[in-house]
This record gives structure tokens, C-alpha cells and sequence, in this order.
């Protein structure tokens, strides 16, 4: 099999990424991301023109991602308790994978905030028909009336916090690599069980 060989734009992105990261927007430079993608500053210029095509990209790679799959989830055939099940499976995995992703899409926003309206118009992606979806879902397979963007941000908040909190989760627990890999496994079946038996308990509640 031959090995795969980045393309020197793939390189650029890469070291993009990193230095992105560690120094954000304002710290980033041009030619600290040329020398960690081992290529003269005049190809990064070449291939993104400046600093601000060079970090849309990067995020646009990073984020979109996870956009693209979480609409493609949710506005899928699936009964409602299998799209929460796929979309934490993959969320977990895609995250704890790329543990880096969620603190540096936060830094983005902050730093960009107007960067989630652009991806969402690229890819045409609409939150508000997705969260339609969840709406109808709950209604007619669960017969619960509940708010669906509540439902939507406990699933994330659930997902991601424990990816975002690993170096808490290491240092006051001692958890190693290894035992992290089998808590992250764990919540791929913890979290939903966890999301459906709380819409149970909203169902079984008379006062609801």
C-alpha cells in the first residue's frame, strides 16, 4: 500500500492548525506557520493569500466537519433515540480523537464570531430546521412538548465536557491515556441512556 504524502497545501493546514491553537489569531504569524509546514512563506501566501483566508480555512476544516455530520443526524429518517445514540457515538469519538478541536473552535468564535454564520450559508445549513426536526421527532415518537434546543444543548454539553476536561479529569483523578480511552467508550452508551431516561422522567412527571 503506498503511504500517503500530504500535498504542501494539506501541510500548510496542518501547521495552521497547530500554531492556531497555541497562539490564536492575533499571535499567529505567517512565517511561524511556513517553518512548522516546512515550506517557504511565500507558498502559504500563494495558496490562502493572507492570515485571514489561512484561519477560515482552518476552522472552516475544523468545524464544518462536525456541522455537516450533526445536520446530516438529525435530519435523517431515524427514530429519535438512534440519532441521539449515532450523533454522541460519533461526537465522542470524532472529539476525543481530536481532543485540541472544542477549546479552539471556542477561541475561533471569540475571536471570529461571524465565522459560523459563513460556514452555515456555504454548506447550507440550517439550525432552526433542524431543531424543527427534533421538535417533531419528540412529539410524535416520545408525545413530549419540550423546548428541542434544550435537548440539543445537553446532548453537547454531555459529549464534549469531558473531552474539553481532560487534563482536569487527569490531574485530579490520575485517570492514565488508557483508562481515559475507556471512559470515553463508556460514554458513547452512558449519554444516551442518560438523555432518554431523563425524557422518560419528563413524560412519567405530572407536573410537566
Amino acid at each position: 500500500m503506498d503511504k500517503f504524502i500530504p500535498t504542501t497545501e494539506e501541510r500548510i493546514l496542518e501547521a495552521a492548525k497547530k500554531v492556531f491553537h497555541s497562539k490564536g489569531f492575533d499571535g499567529a504569524r505567517m512565517q511561524e506557520i511556513a517553518d512548522e509546514a516546512g515550506v517557504n512563506k511565500s507558498l502559504v501566501h500563494y495558496y490562502f493569500r493572507n492570515k485571514d483566508n489561512l484561519f477560515n480555512a482552518v476552522f472552516e476544516d475544523a468545524f464544518g466537519k462536525l456541522l455537516a455530520k450533526l445536520n446530516e443526524i438529525f435530519l435523517s429518517d431515524l427514530p429519535i433515540a438512534t440519532k441521539i445514540e449515532t450523533f454522541v457515538t460519533y461526537y465522542i469519538t470524532f472529539l476525543s480523537r481530536n481532543s485540541y478541536l472544542p477549546l479552539f473552535i471556542l477561541n475561533c468564535l471569540s475571536e471570529k464570531p461571524e465565522l459560523i454564520k459563513t460556514i452555515l450559508t456555504r454548506k447550507q445549513l440550517s439550525p432552526d430546521h433542524m431543531l424543527a426536526r427534533i421538535r417533531e421527532q419528540v412529539r410524535s415518537e416520545l408525545h413530549l412538548d419540550i423546548d428541542p434546543f434544550h435537548i440539543y444543548i445537553n446532548i453537547l454539553s454531555l459529549s464534549i465536557f469531558p473531552v474539553l476536561a481532560k487534563p482536569l479529569l487527569m490531574s485530579i483523578f490520575g485517570l492514565s491515556n488508557e483508562q481515559l480511552a475507556v471512559f470515553y467508550e463508556e460514554r458513547k452508551t452512558i449519554v444516551p441512556e442518560f438523555i432518554l431516561n431523563a425524557l422518560k422522567s419528563y413524560e412519567n412527571n405530572p407536573s410537566k
